[in-house]
């Protein structure tokens, strides 16, 4: 059982008698402002009702007062059906707020969402649609950057031995609530220096689940020269590739070549 990290809650509106499929899990560092911009993503979406549950990971700056802001003075509650908004107590890093998010879910599915990444309208009810037709355990789509670069990502189907190589799905899916609770959420990494999504990736190939990959443009990646994978992870990586391989082996049922 995946288990919340002690936490604040902020806001809470629950309505009980609404039938929702998908949550939102958006996790927020230092991230409101654009935060905000993730949120009004998700009022344009054309799935007709969704769940949000909002972690701040305990922002050191005025997040949590943008946010609240955002619920103040935007019509959400036309869309969202049941939201959840807490704040850690301490700063637990992205992993942990990630698990809390899974924690307090209530719907088969979840949509990881990082609070500085944003989607396109259709991108739920596809991701959705996909997700039933297939049977799998989670649907990725296609990802165009923007920010400090522009481009597009995540153009391959489902390839389980690529993953031995690097990771090519971003953590922007939709996921069956029920399988990433079996497996226990996401890992805590050594030094929590990132790369939590490729090891889930890692451990859907171990129990032979797959990836249902929607070929269109649905999500925006920002990409920032300061963010953590630009900063904390690439700098681990370099230095340690030796133990995050070593990692990696011990943990799941295939080599790794990274």
């Amino acid at each position: 059982m995946v288990k919340p990290k002690p936490f604040e809650t902020l806001l809470e509106r629950r309505h009980t008698e609404s039938v929702v499929q998908t949550s939102v899990a958006i996790s927020c560092f230092n991230h409101g402002t654009e935060g905000g911009e993730a949120l009004s993503s998700l009022l344009r979406q054309t799935e007709e009702s969704i769940n949000v549950v909002l972690i701040d990971d305990h922002s050191t700056d005025d997040s949590v007062d943008l946010l609240l802001h955002w619920f103040e003075t935007n019509p959400w509650q036309h869309k969202f059906k049941n939201v959840l908004f807490v704040r850690h107590l301490e700063n637990q890093g992205l992993t942990h707020a990630r698990n809390t998010a899974l924690s307090l879910v209530t719907t088969p599915y979840i949509f990881i969402l990082d609070a500085d990444n944003q989607l396109y309208p259709r991108a739920l009810r596809v991701l959705r649609e996909a997700l039933e037709n297939s049977g799998y355990a989670m649907a990725y789509s296609l990802l165009e950057k923007f920010g400090d670069e522009t481009g597009i990502m995540g153009n391959s189907v489902w390839i389980p031995e690529k993953f031995s190589y690097y990771n090519y799905i971003d953590a922007m899916t939709l996921i069956r609530t029920e399988v990433l609770r079996q497996i226990g959420g996401y890992r805590v990494m050594p030094n929590k220096f990132g790369w939590e999504d490729y090891d889930l990736w890692c451990t859907f190939v171990d129990m032979g689940l797959r990836g249902c990959h929607v070929p269109q443009i649905l999500c925006r990646y920002r990409v920032q020269s300061s963010s953590m994978v630009r900063t904390i992870t690439q700098s681990f990586i370099t230095n340690e590739i030796a133990m995050v391989r070593e990692d990696f082996e011990r943990h799941h049922n295939h080599p790794f070549y990274f």
